[in-house]
């Protein structure tokens, strides 16, 4: 299952660490950490990495994001597994990436809520 998938993480950019093309967000995050990570700059330009070595290991709190996009259609993902919950977002149009991120962070936001003290240990 995915949301117990042991991901280590082995670069450092920014705010996020990445291993295995995923992007791994100290969670909770706010909205404006998550649209800085997710942003064109970010994805578009150059920036500096550290290589993390050891790899970190699995991380309990964290939100794990993966957005893609082709011509004409879109997807963004989030999910906390600490929490056992996430999200997809699938388009047959693509939708600006702040505008998927934004509703995203917004449900599990509203998710984490509702889930409270009955979060997965």
């Amino acid at each position: 299952m995915l949301l117990e998938m042991p991901t280590h993480t082995g670069y450092k950019v920014a705010d996020m660490t990445q291993g295995l093309g995923w992007e791994f967000y100290p969670y909770p995050i706010e909205l404006d950490r998550l649209l800085a990570g997710n942003s064109y700059p970010m994805i578009l330009e150059t920036h500096e990495i550290t290589r993390l070595n050891p790899p970190l290991p699995p991380q309990a709190n964290v939100l794990i994001n993966k957005p893609g996009m082709t011509d004409g259609f879109g997807a963004y993902m989030a999910f906390v597994p600490a929490k056992g919950m996430g999200i997809v977002t699938l388009a047959n149009k693509n939708y600006p990436l702040p505008a998927k991120v934004k509703a995203a962070h917004e449900v599990l936001t509203a998710l984490d809520t509702r889930i409270g003290s009955s979060a997965r240990q």
